[in-house]
């Protein structure tokens, strides 16, 4: 939606497209309408689908200019580039998309780097608000917050920290920058407008800033919304944040606690202490926010002793919700380029597995180390899902307060 935007804003016709979903044997040129530019964006776990589709457009529109972008090209760009494209963007694809379309409207086409490496927008006030309105019905998608139809924002890119296990850092985003709460409060007085009162920040973490996050929350506290966000527990342990967060509106916070074994915590580059996280959850419930957790088992180095660690501290930590999914070596993060230096033994190359927490909490198993295999983090992740059952945290969204 964003580089469809920004292309329109540029001059050109742009249109939006979301294969997302289709069954394999659906995905034909058929489904997207005649133009000179196709753009892709590609994701690891359905990148096979994604090959499968730009082959069969490159056979429709021999002419045609494919670019692809997304987190798989970014991290594997030479790989993409060899599946049919004419061009693969590395990071943020804006003014990468816009200065290829210039190329190709002055018949520069020869001209244009096969492997584009995208700079960081550093003022994102300057990027004009996502169309929604005119690109697509958001009406048809299913997302919900407290039973209305929740709209989809970023209020900042990138994250300030390098978590080793992190898919989010492969789009190389740089450092992480904000928007200014004027901007983000623009552009939901722009879909409340248009009837939208729910709200889901996909930043990685809404709470980066303190300061400017209280900042949008007075903005926004006299619309009367409901939202929820991502945040760092320590973050939820600062004073006076939760309860600013609960007067503008939000309802939900989801947290990346990961484990709750000290050891783990710091092979992983958490940088976060089991106590801070306690309180952040603590303070977070005390204010009356519903919390979901994210756990991952078996990072290089995870023993029975660290399982037992996060499993014994479990029931007393403060939570609604929560998943869990192994640690999965995406393409791009530092264990999959590094994977010697983890002790990594094997890393299954079908990506298709590649998936976090899916339908009936299906997940992959794909990585084994010097100390433990798929069956041990198997039976790791087992327990987890027992001890939620036993303590009445529930899976994911099935509070069906948001989905």
């Amino acid at each position: 939606m964003a580089l469809a935007t920004y292309a329109r804003v540029h001059g050109y016709d742009a249109e939006v497209c979301d294969l997302a979903g289709t069954p394999a044997d659906q995905l034909t040129p058929d489904l997207l309408p005649d133009a000179d530019v196709y753009g892709l964006s590609i994701y690891t776990a359905t990148c096979y689908l994604a090959y499968g589709f730009v082959s069969c457009l490159r056979q429709a529109h021999p002419e045609a200019f494919l670019v692809a972008g997304g987190p798989h090209a970014s991290a594997l760009p030479e790989e993409v580039l060899a599946h049919g494209f004419d061009a693969v963007v590395c990071g943020e694809g804006e003014e990468a998309l816009v200065a290829i379309l210039d190329k190709l409207a002055r018949g520069e086409r020869s001209s244009i780097p096969d492997l584009i490496r995208a700079r960081p927008i550093a003022d994102l006030d300057a990027l004009p608000f996502a169309d929604f309105n005119g690109l697509c019905d958001m009406r048809r998608y299913h997302r919900c917050i407290a039973g209305l139809p929740a709209m989809a924002l970023d209020s900042s890119r990138g994250c300030m920290n390098r978590c080793r296990f992190c898919n989010s850092r492969v789009m190389e985003r740089g450092c992480w920058r904000p928007r200014s709460p004027e901007s983000v409060l623009t552009e939901v007085l722009a879909h409340q407008e248009a009837g939208w009162q729910a709200f889901r920040f996909n930043d990685d973490s809404f709470l980066a800033d303190r300061e400017r996050a209280q900042e949008i929350c007075r903005l926004l506290e006299p619309l009367d919304l409901k939202f929820r966000i991502f945040c760092r527990a320590e973050d939820l342990a600062a004073p006076g944040v939760c309860e600013a967060l609960v007067r503008a509106g939000c309802i939900h916070v989801g947290v990346g606690i990961e484990s709750l074994s000290p050891t783990i915590l710091a092979l992983m580059a958490k940088a976060q202490r089991v106590s801070v996280i306690r309180e952040g959850l603590a303070r977070a419930h005390e204010a009356g926010l519903l919390i979901r957790g994210f756990f991952i088992v078996g990072f290089p180095g995870e023993t029975e002793a660290t399982i037992t660690q996060t499993l014994d501290t479990l029931p007393h930590i403060a939570l609604d919700e929560a998943t869990c999914y192994p640690c999965l070596p995406y393409p791009g993060t530092d264990l999959a380029v590094r994977p010697r230096a983890y002790g990594i033994t094997w890393i299954d190359p079908d990506y298709s597995k590649y998936i976090q927490a899916g339908h009936d909490r299906c997940t992959g198993y794909v990585m084994a180390t010097e100390t433990f295999g798929p069956d041990e983090v198997h039976g790791w992740r087992d327990r987890f899902l027992q001890a939620f059952d036993t303590l009445g945290v529930a899976w994911c969204d099935q509070l069906g307060v948001v989905r």
